[in-house]
């Protein structure tokens, strides 16, 4: 049986690497056109070339609107419409970010322009192609943080996560008229490049195996699955939800 994914449209920010570069990849493996989207260049570069013909590069910054309206428009022209946004891309400077007191004003408006702001405009545009073409899928990678205070040092980065929360259901409810589902999945802690220095501490590891039930990591591709599920049409009746990849994390 053919998957629900093939020839499909879509954009996914924050794909050079990391949960991004997983969902592209399992995307264009199930037959659909994937444009990637991320703000660092040669890395997404290299990064596409390695997964074939059925994508396109952008470089752009999520959190520039002229940017990432010319990426999205660039896409939707590649490929002659989108039916699938996916809005990843997300920083978290743990060094920089703290509690409230200690927080740097310009590091909350970093982490926010990205984190949110970022996945706003993404959704702006995104929703604006998926609108032209009569409906579609958004997903945006939320957090754990997001819904727990499980981060009390990363102020900037749960409260940005939380933000997505709210925007997710906000558009769900907003353009469930037009055909357009917008889900949300929360990863736990995944092992990429911003997990990375928690992971290979040894008091993060433990942390890990004392606080998540699986007690371990989850890996990008398992967060793959979950978006390439809230994207295809296995999932025509879900929107407005919010799907827990995260070892049991939310549930313990």
């Amino acid at each position: 049986m053919p998957s629900s994914l093939a020839a499909k449209r879509a954009v996914v920010t924050g794909a050079a690497n990391g949960i991004g570069l997983a969902v592209a990849r399992r995307l264009v493996a199930e037959g659909a056109r994937v444009a990637m989207l991320d703000v660092e260049s040669s890395v997404l570069e290299t990064a596409a070339r390695q997964l074939g013909a059925d994508v396109l590069p952008l470089a752009a910054d999520v959190s520039d609107e002229g940017a990432l309206a010319a990426a999205v428009a660039a896409a939707a022209d590649a490929w002659g419409g989108l039916d699938i946004v996916v809005a990843n891309a997300a920083i978290e400077p743990a060094t920089e970010d703290g509690r409230a007191h200690e927080l740097e004003l310009d590091v909350w408006r970093r982490v926010l322009d990205v984190n949110l702001t970022g996945v706003f405009l993404t959704c702006k545009h995104g929703i604006q192609a998926l609108l032209a073409a009569g409906g579609g899928s958004v997903v945006c990678t939320a957090s754990p943080t997001g819904l727990l205070g499980i981060a009390p040092d990363e102020t900037a980065y749960s409260a940005s996560k939380a933000g997505v929360v709210g925007l997710v259901r906000t558009l769900a409810a907003a353009y469930a008229d037009d055909r357009i589902r917008v889900n949300g999945v929360v990863p736990g802690v995944t092992d990429t490049h911003l997990a990375r220095a928690y992971l290979e501490d040894p008091g993060g590891q433990e942390e890990l195996r004392r606080r998540v039930p699986a007690a371990r990591a989850a890996t990008p591709d398992e967060i793959a699955a979950a978006i390439a599920f809230l994207a295809s049409d296995e999932s025509s009746y879900v929107t407005g939800a919010l799907l827990p990849v995260d070892g049991g994390l939310t549930a313990a």
